[in-house]
Formats: C-alpha cells, sequence, structure tokens
C-alpha cells in the first residue's frame, strides 16, 4: 500500500492522472485499480445483467481514456466515472429495453445447473422467478443498492455514496428496509406496497 502511496504523489489522483495522460502505462493501471469499485458499482446498480455492466465498465474506461486531458480536478475522477458509468447503463438500458420485447430481468439467473435433474430445475426456476417477481416490486433506489451489495459485496459505503449518489449514512438503514421488505414480500407471495424509504 506505501508503494501506491509513493507512485501517487503527495497529491494522490492528481499526479497518477496526469502520468496517465501523458502515457504512462503504469499510472493508467492504477487508475483503473484505484477506481474499478466505483465503476463497477455505479454499472451493476443501473445495469440488467452482469454482461450489460462488463459493457458499461469498458464503455467508461474508454470515455476516460478519450477525455484524460479535459479533466479540470483530477480530484473529482471517481465522481466522474460514477455519474460516465450511470449515463451510459441507464443509456444502454433504454437501448436494450427497445430491442427486446421480453423485459428486463429474463434469463440473469436461469442458469441450468447439469447435476439435478429436471425436478431440481423446475424448483430453481420457481424459486428464481418468485425472488424476481418481489425484487421487481422494490422502489428503484432499493433495486439498485440491492444490486450493487449482491454484486460488489466488499464495496465500501463510500464507493456506493459515490456510484448511487446516496448519502453515506443513509446506505446501512437503507439496505436494511430493502432486505425486510424483499423478504417480507418473498414470505407473503408479493405484495404490491412499496419499500419504505
Amino acid at each position: 500500500m506505501h508503494a501506491v502511496q509513493e507512485i501517487a504523489g503527495p497529491n494522490g489522483a492528481p499526479d497518477v492522472l496526469e502520468r496517465a495522460a501523458a502515457g504512462e502505462a503504469a499510472a493508467w493501471r492504477e487508475l483503473v485499480d484505484r477506481n474499478t469499485p466505483v465503476v463497477w458499482a455505479a454499472a451493476r446498480a443501473y445495469s440488467p445483467s452482469r454482461a450489460d455492466a462488463e459493457d458499461v465498465c469498458q464503455v467508461t474506461w474508454l470515455l476516460l481514456a478519450e477525455n484524460l486531458g479535459n479533466l479540470r480536478d483530477p480530484r473529482a475522477l471517481p465522481g466522474w466515472l460514477a455519474t460516465t458509468a450511470r449515463r451510459e447503463a441507464i443509456r444502454s438500458a433504454k437501448a436494450r429495453h427497445r430491442e427486446s420485447p421480453v423485459g428486463w430481468n429474463t434469463g440473469v439467473l436461469d442458469v441450468p445447473d447439469q447435476g439435478d435433474g429436471p425436478e431440481g430445475h423446475a424448483l430453481r426456476s420457481v424459486a428464481v422467478t418468485r425472488m424476481w417477481q418481489a425484487f421487481a416490486q422494490l422502489s428503484w433506489r432499493c433495486q439498485q443498492l440491492l444490486r450493487v451489495v449482491a454484486v460488489a459485496p466488499d464495496t465500501s459505503y463510500a464507493q456506493v455514496s459515490q456510484a448511487l449518489g446516496m448519502p453515506r449514512g443513509s446506505i446501512g438503514p437503507k439496505k436494511g428496509r430493502c432486505l425486510a421488505t424483499l423478504r417480507e414480500r418473498l414470505a407473503h407471495g408479493g405484495s404490491t406496497e412499496e419499500a419504505a424509504g
């Protein structure tokens, strides 16, 4: 960790950003390593599938490479990346929705297990369908937050806050309310009420 701080220089991100803009490969790798959790959290929160989120991440890094010399405040890079990933994910989801009349959650978890017979597959399919139905009834903010928690459980609250534009202090309580609402909907077969908060 100390070596990263030395490479970053006394001001951290500005020095790495300048070196990456100058074409230094090690500085670019450091930027990517340091900011991937923020980009991934934003992309996954607004993307219906892992593959879509991966595409959004790639586009976000490409946009950074194209705009590296244009960033006015290098310390704002995590926010710029989160906003860019969020916007690209929303744009991509809208485009994908226009392409497919089936809906956004089709097949996301429907991966057949080769070790089970048809009975196990049918039971899993029913459970996945019930979970997605309950999940779809949550508020949009709950859906975003729970996606981040599910796909990037090691993401810090600061990174979640940056990715979702949510106050840091509200993340834990909101996550608890969202999970409680999801559990309740699963236990009662779904309800049309919106999640609290």
